[in-house]
């Protein structure tokens, strides 16, 4: 792996006082896509609410760039790079495109008029039918654009690495497929880091550079992309 952008170390933590993760240890580096399986429960978005901050953890570390941060708020997480689109979108449904990507560069504290527009120039360039579309309010995008806008959104922070959950949720499979290829885009053209939290592990193997598979908070096994075609346990959760 290259240099490590991300690392979660025995994060232990769940809610009032019922814990969900167990020691669970992932790690994401420099231009990799890492995905995290997993079948409903097994603590995927705890784990990414307990990177970013919304989750106080129990025990373990969490370290970006090398730096321990699980003593940070949420806002000076994002402001050293790390984003997340959560699961649902959560969009602001009565503003506007353009008036959403705005508000994901308000938490990146960008003071300048001309900066926010370089960034969203490079989201429009990412996604053109938002730029097309960025008088319109964002309630009446299709679900595939409206997942687009939220990860759009999250690059307004100009992030090092993103953290997505469940991005293809509810779309149909051409449009889950675009969605993921865009993930990929990140990568290669803007050299962010993803960390995914996916159901669709098929999909999942597409784009993936490694692969966590997690069960009752706990990593159960890491697959490397040269395995992917014969890892038995992946083919398990592949249902093959």
């Amino acid at each position: 792996m290259s240099e490590v952008v991300l690392r979660a170390e025995n994060v232990e933590t769940g809610y009032k006082g019922v814990q969900v993760l167990w020691g669970t240890t992932v790690s994401v580096g420099k231009n990799e896509i890492v995905a995290v399986l997993g079948p409903n429960g097994a603590g995927k978005t705890t784990l990414l609410k307990a990177i970013i901050g919304f989750l106080k953890i129990w025990g373990g570390s969490i370290k970006f760039l090398n730096e321990e941060i699980s003593g940070l708020p949420v806002h000076e997480r994002v402001r050293k790079g790390i984003a997340l689109v959560p699961e649902g979108r959560k969009l602001f449904p009565n503003m506007t495109v353009e008036e959403n990507l705005v508000m994901g560069a308000y938490l990146y504290n960008i003071k300048k008029d001309k900066e926010i527009q370089n960034i969203m120039e490079i989201v429009y360039n990412l996604f053109p039918i938002l730029k097309e579309r960025r008088t319109q309010k964002a309630g009446t995008l299709s679900g595939g654009q409206q997942q687009m806008l939220a990860i759009g959104r999250a690059l307004m922070t100009n992030p090092k690495i993103l953290l997505l959950d469940e991005p293809t949720l509810g779309l149909s499979p051409k449009l889950a497929n675009e969605v993921l290829e865009t993930v990929v885009k990140l990568r290669d053209e803007l050299g962010v880091s993803v960390l995914l939290v996916e159901e669709k592990v098929l999909l999942a193997t597409r784009v993936a550079d490694r692969i966590y598979l997690i069960n009752q908070g706990r990593i159960e096994h890491e697959v490397l992309k040269k395995d992917f075609g014969k890892d038995e346990l992946l083919y398990k959760y592949l249902g093959l």
